[in-house]
């Protein structure tokens, strides 16, 4: 069966988040679509018994339970953190390098043991995304090596190209194998963030043979926010096992991914805020120059720039996927409004109620039609599963955007 399945989020304990609503995760999930989210920040002791208050954990499932079966299809909470890798960095012993990752466990009852391995390991818990810090690659490995023997657990890169991660701009590597060296089988699956698609990445780390996956990194469960990734999985069943293994097994249907473009670090180049700058907002579609034009400081270098750096030729394994961007924001650019006002909420609902659930939206083919809905909302979700919109690019930390 085939499910979809968005494994990266946050509490509200990983900064940038509000106090989380239950009952809006729940309804939110069940509207998006998504049959099951991480859990987010799950070695934080306290946020686990936060979810346990609200949520009942199916044992078998391996799982929390959203809901019950007079609520429509089942959601469930998948145990998962995500964590801050930091080791000396390989071109320079006096520098560092950062890059996030993402655990997922088969079971709850690991986290405990995963608990103390990282606070032997100096890793402080009382944060929701907490810091590892490793003083060489063979022990960061060891200590990887170590994790999934006896926590059974699933690691995968985060957000691979963004500056923090693992081949991203921020004291760039070329290659995972200079983090891992010869433990690259460490690595289960990566994750394409909102900079890149699988497309992008594959050209570059293809030779993994591990699935690209595509989560929301969400830190709220607003609309625009949770699902705006998700990855379709073909599982045997639905648990914290099941999905486990279809990521092993490279069972990846299909992505739905935020379009590349729009991500805050697409191209390289400098906010019109920086020091400097005077508003002036400057970036580079090709062959950006190091040093900002405008400041004399270094650009910061964007996704783009990264791929046709590393980009070497060599035939990559191509995975399907689409390009999606959250119904709210598409119906509030099609009437020039806010994505959080009534009269965009009521279109969405409406919308929802005859398509069953959004994810089905970018997932199904062939042009859609809905009844009682402004003919420029639905020509306008049409037009982005075609493809047939401008783009305004992201960079430096700036969100880019469509325009229909």
């Amino acid at each position: 069966m085939n499910i979809v399945v968005d494994l990266h989020s946050h509490s509200p304990y990983a900064g940038a988040s509000g106090k989380t609503d239950f009952n809006k995760l729940r309804y939110v999930m069940e509207t998006k679509g998504i049959d099951v989210y991480g859990s987010g920040d799950i070695l934080l002791e306290k946020w686990e018994n936060e979810l346990d208050g609200f949520f009942p954990f199916d044992v078998k499932k391996g799982m929390w339970a959203m809901n019950d079966s007079q609520s429509g299809g089942a959601c469930f909470l998948m145990p998962q953190t995500e964590v801050i890798v930091t080791m000396p960095y390989p071109h320079n012993p006096l520098k560092r390098k950062l890059f996030h990752m993402v655990i997922l466990f088969r079971s709850r009852l690991f986290i405990r043991d995963a608990r103390a391995m990282f606070e032997s390991a100096g890793s402080r818990l009382g944060i929701g995304r907490p810091f590892i810090k490793f003083e060489s690659s063979g022990q960061m490995c060891d200590f990887f090596i170590r994790l999934k023997k006896k926590c059974s657990c699933l690691l995968i890169p985060a957000h691979i190209m963004t500056p923090d991660g693992i081949l991203g701009g921020k004291n760039p590597v070329d290659s995972i194998e200079e983090i891992f060296g010869n433990e690259t089988s460490l690595i289960d699956a990566v994750e394409s963030g909102l900079s890149a698609d699988p497309d992008m990445i594959k050209k570059i780390a293809g030779y993994l043979d591990v699935p690209v996956i595509s989560s929301s990194d969400a830190h709220s469960a607003a609309f625009n926010r949770l699902g705006r990734e998700f990855t379709e999985l073909s599982v045997a069943e639905v648990s914290s096992d099941g999905i486990a293994d279809a990521v092993c097994n490279g069972a990846v249907v299909k992505t739905a991914e935020f379009p590349p473009f729009e991500g805050r670090y697409y191209l390289t180049g400098h906010r019109g805020d920086r020091p400097g700058h005077n508003g002036e907002e400057i970036f580079f579609k090709d062959n950006p120059p190091d040093i900002c034009p405008v400041c004399g400081r270094p650009l910061t270098k964007g996704v783009k720039e990264r791929v046709d750096s590393l980009y070497t030729g060599a035939p990559e394994r191509r995975q399907d996927f689409v390009y999606q961007i959250p119904v709210v924001e598409v119906i509030a650019e099609c009437l020039k409004c806010g994505s959080g006002t009534k009269k965009v909420i009521d279109i969405y609902l409406e919308i929802i109620r005859q398509a069953g659930r959004e994810s089905s939206i970018w997932l199904e083919k062939g042009e859609l039609s809905f009844r009682n809905i402004p003919n420029e909302v639905t020509e306008g979700i049409n037009r982005i599963r075609r493809g047939d919109y401008s783009v305004e690019y992201g960079f430096d930390g700036k969100y880019g955007g469509i325009v229909l």
